[in-house]
């Protein structure tokens, strides 16, 4: 019986030394394949303004193109003393030089390197004073770089000499505003600052302004702790007013007091008048972060929180999955199996700063299979990782089984966030035979993710030209070189087959958009390609079709004797004007719009806006698959080990004339045509800078009285031709020839104030040059009489208005230093 007993416990050992062998063997292969992200190891560097921190700069891995990267504006007083602090988070920091550039990056003005930094126990500072003769009023790229661990990290902000700017009081303002929002005591200071409009609508956190009452810029019950302080950073400033962005993140306490964080950027445009700030004004975009402990499930979808309602969203073909994005993290849900998992993010779970939060990268989710696999494409700015600190492109593969995120590919690009969406968030897109398809520096490339490879499939492709289907599978452009030039070329990027929409004699195509993948376009007459007496041409559109990729029309709009003009093309609705020739241009009769039924019918998901009385509008996603469950299980999937290999497109951007419109505190929009980004800039109370970053135009900085020495300007812009071609040939040496028409006066004068003379259009063959202003009058020269005089501003405005408000100036040559 012993004898028995014993063998039993002797195969009960080895059965347990078999599991917890096998245990560990499966767990140390998790172990090795599987990881977090590596800690954030970049400094973070600030300006020391008058007492107040501004201008987080984050780092670079690589350096950046100057002309490419405007994260912020440090102003120089006449002292062109600057003091930087760096916040090492434990790095050692072992040097700190920088290096000016011209604002377009082609010219080293000056480059130093500081001895010796000074600890303040925390941070530590760096006295800098800049030796080079700078121009006023003009930008230039400031690269700083430290060394930390044997490496080099780059750091970018642009200075500008301007006189009397009050940069310390503004971004001193900034901080107390937001501060003070949230202690409802001294909220209450705030209310001269906004301009309420009390309509009655809900409160609506992630879109609140200048407008909304004080008791919702100051959180109505939602009671905030400030959670990781905001930095202010000055994205524009003159000596009128400022523009200046903020962000941070508070906690608040839901019903069953558990934490909710959130995300917050704020926007503040403000001018100093006789000691005191005037708030100009003021948005506020209050997003949560999802977490499943505070996110509200229910049996038809999930209360995503307090964000905006524009949800980058895709399930499977089922419905039984869903990705999501909210605030740079991406997480899918699965009612039916109970399981919410955070596929990725940069975010830590525990002790994180404000280096993992930050939210300049963005997520195109791709595919979604029946087993909850997903193809995802991430670009902008690595927080953390191998890849930590460079800007650029990742493409991830999610295994549902594993819980791994796999990395594919990594492409570096050298353009900050604000430029690198633009192209990326137009096209990039995984096919199944792992091949990414971008369009970027206005070619269409083919990447090969297996083999490190890539082909150009098409180049010159016009950004405005280009339109993609919303999965991206499907893309269309306007051919622009060869024998197929005019014609459309449209790709299925799954098959890679493309095909090309020809027209007839005399007339010309137009891409509009993608609705059920299936491709909207327009045909027009040559004849109906209008230009004015002044160069600007209009067209009106005769057919509007939408057809699918084997050539079949599924619709066909038209209406006799109009135009088609304007169209914009959505998710769920093509809208558009429909206008009549009015001599050389179209005149508006009505509008008009088509429905995309089908869009909506094929939908397994939609979203909801609801409200409650804490939190106000939240958004909900509203599934077609019914859940098991209002607990969800949540899983946090971890990222498998990655190379540091990248890929390296070679890459050139055009040196074309392009204007950047700049507004409430990022990059608005661009521009071939000026006057367009003059005026688009004038609506958003923004600037407008040149492919050289050079100031175009800037809203309400414009003296208030200036007169130009006629003897300064050249000879052929006194001569007051309107002739676009043989100024550009006389002032080649000298600037760019800009045509502002359609501009208002008040806008042309602050070319005036820049020291910019300004041809104006009179009459069918008269023209002047406007070379000053004042209060009352401008004071304009006559190329015949060669002589100047005042004319009342009131009969200026009628005169130019009668003309057409035909203007053209230019803008001087970028210049390194004072002459």
């Amino acid at each position: 019986m012993k004898q028995v007993i014993a063998r039993i416990l002797i195969l009960f050992c080895i059965f347990l030394a078999g599991v917890s062998g096998t245990a560990l063997l499966l767990n140390g292969t998790a172990t090795d394949d599987r990881s977090d992200f590596n800690e954030a190891a970049f400094p973070e560097v600030m300006v020391d303004l008058d007492g107040t921190l501004a201008n987080r700069m984050y780092g670079y891995a690589q350096p950046m193109q100057a002309d490419f990267t405007r994260d912020s504006v440090t102003p120089l007083d006449t002292s062109k003393k600057l003091t930087f602090v760096v916040n090492p988070y434990g790095a050692e920091v072992q040097s700190f030089s920088y290096e000016i550039r011209t604002s377009d990056g082609s010219k080293v003005l000056e480059n130093k390197k500081i001895k010796a930094l000074e600890s303040d126990g925390q941070n530590l500072r760096a006295s800098v004073e800049i030796g080079s003769d700078l121009r006023m009023n003009q930008e230039y790229s400031m690269q700083i770089t430290l060394v930390t661990g044997g490496r080099e990290i780059y750091y970018y902000t642009r200075i500008v000499a301007r006189a009397q700017v009050h940069a310390g009081e503004y971004v001193a303002f900034v901080k107390y505003f937001y501060e003070t929002s949230m202690d409802k005591n001294a909220a209450d200071d705030l209310a001269s600052y906004l301009e309420p409009d009390t309509t009655g609508v809900a409160t609506n956190y992630s879109n609140i302004s200048i407008n909304s009452t004080l008791g919702e810029v100051s959180w109505g019950t939602l009671k905030p702790q400030i959670y990781k302080e905001g930095i202010p950073v000055i994205k524009d400033i003159n000596e009128i007013t400022a523009s200046i962005s903020i962000d941070y993140q508070f906690t608040s306490q839901n019903e069953n007091e558990i934490t909710e964080v959130y995300d917050v950027e704020e926007f503040y445009r403000m001018r100093y008048m006789d000691s005191r700030i005037r708030l100009l004004d003021f948005q506020r975009s209050a997003n949560q972060i999802f977490d499943p402990e505070t996110a509200v499930f229910s049996e038809d979808g999930v209360i995503l929180g307090v964000r905006n309602k524009d949800v980058e969203y895709l399930s499977n073909d089922s419905g039984t999955v869903v990705a999501f994005t909210q605030q740079g993290d991406l997480w899918s849900y699965a009612p039916g199996s109970s399981k919410v998992n955070r596929v990725f993010s940069f975010r830590k779970l525990e002790d994180g700063d404000f280096r993992d939060s930050r939210n300049q990268h963005n997520i195109k989710i791709v595919r979604v299979s029946d087993e909850g696999d997903i193809d995802f494409v991430l670009y902008g700015y690595m927080n953390r990782g191998v890849h930590e600190g460079y800007e650029g492109l990742v493409v991830y593969h999610f295994n549902s089984d594993k819980n791994v995120v796999e990395e594919k590919a990594f492409i570096p690009i050298s353009e900050s966030y604000e430029f690198l969406k633009r192209d990326l968030g137009k096209l990039s897109y995984v096919n199944e035979q792992n091949e990414l398809f971008l369009l970027f520096a206005q070619n269409l490339y083919k990447v090969d993710i297996e083999g490190n490879s890539y082909e150009i499939l098409e180049e010159g492709i016009k950004y405005d030209n280009f339109v993609a289907s919303d999965n991206n599978d499907h893309a269309a452009w306007l051919v622009t070189e060869g024998d197929s030039k005019g014609c459309i070329r449209e790709i299925d990027f799954d098959t890679k087959k493309t095909r090309t929409i020809t027209c007839e004699e005399g007339q010309r195509l137009r891409t509009a958009g993608f609705i059920n993948e299936d491709l909207v376009y327009g045909i027009l007459q040559k004849s109906d390609i209008l230009t004015d007496s002044n160069g600007h041409r209009s067209e009106g559109i005769q057919t509007l079709r939408i057809e699918d990729f084997d050539g079949n029309v599924k619709k066909e709009y038209y209406r006799d004797g109009l135009y088609i003009t304007n169209i914009s093309v959505g998710n769920t609705l093509i809208e558009f004007e429909l206008s009549a020739k009015s001599g050389d241009t179209y005149t508006v009769q009505k509008k008009d719009t088509i429905m995309n039924n089908g869009k909506a019918a094929a939908n397994n998901v939609k979203i909801e806006l609801i409200s409650a009385s804490r939190t106000g509008v939240r958004v909900k996603l509203v599934l077609s698959e019914t859940a098991q469950t209002e607990n969800p299980l949540a899983f946090y999937a971890k990222i498998s080990n990655t190379k540091e290999e990248f890929i390296s497109l070679d890459k050139q951007i055009p040196q074309e004339s392009t204007y950047y419109v700049y507004a409430r505190g990022g990059l608005d929009s661009t521009w071939t045509d000026p006057a367009k980004a003059v005026q688009r800039a004038d609506e958003q109370g923004g600037v407008v800078l040149n492919r050289a970053q050079q100031y175009v135009w800037e809203r309400g900085n414009k003296k208030t009285k200036i007169q130009l020495d006629t003897m300064e300007i050249p000879d052929i812009v006194l001569e007051g031709t309107l002739d676009k071609k043989i100024l550009k040939k006389k002032l080649r040496k000298t600037g760019t020839v800009i045509d502002l028409s359609g501009c208002s006066l008040d806008s042309v004068l602050y070319e005036v104030s820049a020291q910019r003379p300004v041809i104006a259009k009179t009459g069918d063959n008269t023209s002047v040059v406007i070379v000053g202003y004042d209060e009352y009058n401008t004071y304009l020269y006559d190329p015949v009489k060669k002589e100047t005089y005042p004319y009342g501003m009131n009969d200026s405005t009628d005169l130019f208005q009668k003309a057409g408000n035909i203007f053209i100036t230019y803008i001087e040559a970028v210049q390194a230093v004072q002459e």
